[in-house]
């Protein structure tokens, strides 16, 4: 029986965790100036802040440009996205010096190109839809994805160029798609670091570049069991997996640079006004090394807004719905 694992397109809205109870840690607070340095109101509607070094992008909702920005946050290029296919959601956009990516993630494609070029490169990464994906180099590709039709999700890297392929089974113990381990994918500058953070409970898990596990930290909440509940219905010969009820998410959004992994967190601490819990995002931040808890801060931003981050260095770059802001944090 196929087993449908376009799982992205069927997960359920999460709902965030109930603050309105004590959750049974406390924040500790960094020292940490956080000065806002440019804001750029946006003339059009944006997705996801990405980029490399210094130059950052914007992508839209539509996929079909991606839009540069220079040092003021201002848009100087525009770059078509000449595929000869309308991207279908989800994707995800990573930039290198010279060329832009693209990952369809229910096709199971990479799409790239140099930045001036005019026709995009398309790959096959996966019979399968992956999940979830980073772009290591120009031919390494990481990609959460399921082999050979499996309902257990595994972290594969691929080289594009050879097709040479290693496996990772951290995180693939239920074969519920990846309903119950879902996260956030990310690494640090170098990309000889890459993080996994689980949307629904508490840990860390940091691989090297051959995705090898090189240690598992807790986050300094207390969710150690998420409680994921999946219902399985057929359809036919296809087989449609649902999560059965709201799931509660505890980490939202992570990012790194060389130093510090940064986490969102949808939890309030047991010392924090709730007020400023609701209004801002607080970031707790992890060593790369170890995971071990450096300490917390909030971004003056409306949480609200928020879309997505990009780090590079001490520079931090957000994008809201209606601008995109700069901020320099340089710890005491």
């Amino acid at each position: 029986m196929m087993l449908a694992l376009g799982c992205l397109a069927l997960l359920v809205a999460v709902s965030g965790m109930p603050n309105d109870k004590k959750n049974g840690f406390e924040r500790q607070w960094l020292k940490m100036t956080v000065r806002q340095q440019r804001a750029y109101q946006l003339p059009l509607v944006a997705e996801r802040l990405f980029g490399v070094g210094d130059s950052l992008y914007l992508s839209e909702p539509s996929h079909r440009q991606v839009y540069r920005l220079d040092n003021d946050l201002h848009i100087i290029d525009t770059v078509h996205l000449n595929v000869n296919k309308q991207l279908k959601p989800p994707v995800n956009f990573f930039a290198s010096t010279d060329h832009i990516y693209i990952h369809e993630y229910n096709s199971g494609r990479v799409f790239s190109k140099e930045i001036h070029a005019a026709v995009f490169d398309s790959v096959k990464l996966s019979d399968g839809p992956f999940v979830k994906s980073l772009q290591l180099s120009d031919s390494l590709v990481v990609i959460r994805g399921f082999p050979d039709g499996s309902p257990r999700p595994v972290f594969m890297r691929i080289n594009i160029r050879n097709g040479e392929q290693r496996q990772s089974d951290v995180l693939s113990e239920k074969a519920d798609a990846g309903f119950s381990s879902d996260g956030i994918l990310c690494s640090n500058t170098r990309k000889d670091r890459l993080f996994y953070i689980p949307y629904f409970e508490n840990g860390i898990y940091c691989m090297d570049s051959d995705i090898q596990l090189l240690y598992k930290h807790p986050t300094i909440d207390t969710v150690f069991n998420s409680d994921i509940q999946v219902t399985n219905r057929a359809s036919g010969e296809m087989q449609k997996l649902y999560a059965s009820k709201p799931r509660a998410k505890v980490n939202k959004r992570a990012f790194a640079n060389d130093q510090l992994l940064f986490v969102e967190s949808e939890l309030r601490a047991d010392n924090e006004k709730e007020d400023t819990f609701q209004q801002y995002p607080v970031l707790d931040t992890y060593q790369i090394e170890s995971g071990s808890y450096a300490g917390s801060f909030y971004l003056p931003v409306d949480k609200r807004k928020v879309l997505s981050y990009y780090v590079n260095g001490e520079k931090l770059y957000v994008l809201l719905k209606d601008q995109v802001v700069s901020f320099l944090i340089e710890l005491h």
